[in-house]
C-alpha cells in the first residue's frame, strides 16, 4: 500500500514538473512582449533626455534678417489689403451716394413731369371747350347768313337790284335804297369774313389740340421711362445697401475716419476764423486809437492857435473869421467818418451778400449733383446711424473748376487730410469755403469777383476719377445751409 502511494506521489510530481516546463516558455514570451511594449516609452524618454542634453544651436544674423524681412513683408501685404479694402468700401459708398442723388433727381423729374402732364391736360380741356364754343358760334353765323340770303332769294340778281332802285318814287328814296344795298353788301361780306375767320380759328385750335395731345403722349412716355429707370436705380441701391451692410465693422471704421477728418477741418476753420476775427479787432482798435490821438493833437493845435491870437491883441471884426486851422468838431467828424468807413464797407459787403440770399451763383458750372446734403442725414447703409455735414458735397465731371459765388477777398488757403487744397473767401461777416481743389488759381489777399475761377476740383484716381467739391457758407463760425443761398 505504501509502495502504491509512493508511486502515485512520484507520478503527480512528474506531471507537475512537465506542466511547469511546458508553461515556462510562454511566460518568457509574455515577459518579452511586456518588455517590447514598454521599450518605446523608454526609448522616447531616452530620446528626450538626449535631446535635452543636446544644446540648441544659436541663430545667425542672416536668419534673423530673413525672418524680419518676411515679417515686414507680411505686415506690408496685410496693410495693403486693408487699405485696398478700405478704398473699395469708400468707392462703393461714393457710388451709393451718387446713385441716391440720381434717384432723388429722378423723383424730382417725375414730380415735374406729373405737373407738366396735369398742365397739358388742363390746356387740352380748355382748348376742346374753346373749339366747341367756336363751332357753336360758326353754326349760328351760318344759320343767320343762310336766313338772310334765303329772304333775299326772290330779289337776287343785278336786275332785281336795279328794279328795286328805279321803283323808288323820289330821288331821295332811290338814294336811300342805294345806301341800303351797299350796307347790305358790306354786311354780307363782313359775315362771310367772320365765318371764314371762325373756320380758321377752329382749325388753329384743333391743330393746337393735336400738338397738346402729342406733347402729353411724349410726357407720358418720358414719365414711364423715368419710372422704369427709377425702379432700376432703386433696385441697384437696395442691392448695394445689402452688400455694404455685410461690412458693418468696416463701414463703422470708415465712418469714424470720415468724422475725424471732418472734425479736423471744422477745428482748422474755426481756428482760422477766430484768428482772423482777432486780427480784425486789433486793426480796428489800432485805427480807433490812432483816430483818438489825431483828434487830441488837432484839439491842442486849435487851443494853441487861440491863445496866440489873444496874446498879440489882434482882434477881428464881427464879420471876419480868425485864420485858424480846422475846428475840433470838424476833426472829430472827419475821424468818425474814417472809423465807420471800414465798418460801412464790411456792412455793405455783408448786406449785399445777405441781400442776395437764394440768388448767389452756384459754386460750379455745368451739370452737377449734390451727393451729400447739409446737416444731419441718415447713413445710406447703417441703420439708426446719422452723419453730420457742415456743407454740401457736389459731384461734377472730371476737369471742372470751382468759382466764387460772390465778390470777396481770399482770407486763407491751406491743405487738410481728405480735402486737398481749401480756399476761404470772406464777404464781410460771411465766409464761403471751397474744399477739394487740386490747382488753386488765387492767392491769399486777392480780391475776387463773382463767377471768378478759384481752381480745378480734384479727381480721385482711386475712385474712377470721381470729382467732388465740398462747399460751405458760414456767418463767421455759424454754419449755414448753402442750398438756401445759391441758385
Amino acid at each position: 500500500m505504501s509502495k502504491c502511494l509512493g508511486f502515485r506521489i512520484r507520478c503527480i510530481a512528474a506531471i507537475l514538473t512537465a506542466i511547469i516546463i511546458a508553461v515556462s516558455p510562454s511566460d518568457a514570451d509574455a515577459q518579452t512582449r511586456r518588455k517590447n511594449t514598454a521599450s518605446p516609452q523608454r526609448t522616447t524618454k531616452q530620446t528626450t533626455k538626449r535631446t535635452n542634453s543636446t544644446k540648441t544651436p544659436a541663430r545667425t544674423l542672416e536668419s534673423v534678417k530673413k525672418d524680419k524681412s518676411s515679417t515686414e513683408r507680411q505686415i506690408s501685404e496685410t496693410s495693403t489689403r486693408l487699405q485696398s479694402n478700405a478704398k473699395e468700401l469708400n468707392r462703393q459708398l461714393n457710388r451709393l451716394n451718387s446713385l441716391n442723388a440720381d434717384i432723388e433727381a429722378r423723383r424730382e423729374e417725375a414730380e415735374g413731369l406729373r405737373r407738366h402732364i396735369d398742365s397739358i391736360g388742363s390746356a387740352i380741356n380748355v382748348t376742346a371747350d374753346s373749339i366747341k364754343i367756336l363751332e357753336t358760334e360758326l353754326e349760328q353765323m351760318r344759320l343767320a347768313y343762310f336766313k338772310a340770303m334765303k329772304g333775299l332769294q326772290p330779289h337776287a340778281g343785278a336786275a332785281s337790284d336795279l328794279s328795286f332802285i328805279f321803283s323808288a318814287e323820289t330821288f331821295a328814296e332811290a338814294y336811300s335804297r342805294i345806301r341800303y344795298l351797299r350796307q347790305f353788301s358790306a354786311w354780307r361780306e363782313r359775315k362771310a369774313r367772320q365765318v371764314e375767320d371762325a373756320i380758321d380759328r377752329i382749325a388753329e385750335r384743333r391743330s393746337h389740340l393735336t400738338a397738346l395731345r402729342h406733347s402729353q403722349d411724349k410726357a407720358y412716355r418720358r414719365a414711364e421711362e423715368n419710372r422704369q429707370t427709377l425702379a432700376r436705380e432703386q433696385e441697384q441701391s437696395a442691392q448695394m445697401v445689402t452688400q455694404l451692410r455685410k461690412e458693418d465693422t468696416a463701414l463703422r471704421r470708415s465712418l469714424d475716419e470720415q468724422k475725424k477728418k471732418a472734425a479736423a477741418l471744422d477745428r482748422e476753420l474755426d481756428r482760422l476764423i477766430a484768428a482772423e476775427q482777432a486780427r480784425i479787432a486789433r486793426e480796428e482798435e489800432a485805427a480807433r486809437r490812432k483816430a483818438e490821438k489825431e483828434s487830441a493833437r488837432n484839439s491842442r493845435q486849435t487851443a494853441t492857435a487861440g491863445k496866440s491870437t489873444s496874446a498879440t491883441g489882434k482882434s477881428t471884426s464881427g464879420n471876419e473869421s480868425p485864420a485858424t486851422g480846422p475846428s475840433a468838431k470838424e476833426v472829430a467828424s472827419a475821424n468818425a467818418h474814417t472809423q465807420t468807413a471800414a465798418a460801412t464797407n464790411a456792412a455793405a459787403l455783408s448786406g449785399s451778400f445777405a441781400a442776395n440770399k437764394g440768388r448767389l451763383l452756384f459754386p460750379v458750372t455745368g451739370k452737377y449733383k449734390v451727393v451729400r446734403r447739409f446737416g444731419r442725414q441718415p447713413h445710406p447703409t447703417l441703420p439708426h446711424v446719422e452723419t453730420e455735414n457742415s456743407g454740401i458735397d457736389i459731384e461734377v465731371s472730371s476737369g471742372s473748376a470751382a468759382r466764387a459765388v460772390f465778390g470777396g477777398k481770399v482770407s486763407a488757403i491751406f491743405k487738410q487730410d481728405g480735402f486737398n487744397s481749401i480756399v476761404m473767401i470772406r464777404h464781410g461777416q460771411y465766409i464761403t469755403i471751397y474744399a477739394g481743389l487740386d490747382n488753386v488759381n488765387v492767392k491769399q489777399g486777392d480780391n475776387v469777383t463773382a463767377g471768378q475761377s478759384i481752381g480745378r476740383i480734384h479727381s480721385d484716381p482711386d475712385d474712377g476719377n470721381r470729382t467732388i467739391l465740398h462747399f460751405e457758407i458760414r456767418n463767421e463760425r455759424q454754419k449755414l445751409n448753402p442750398l438756401l443761398w445759391v441758385r
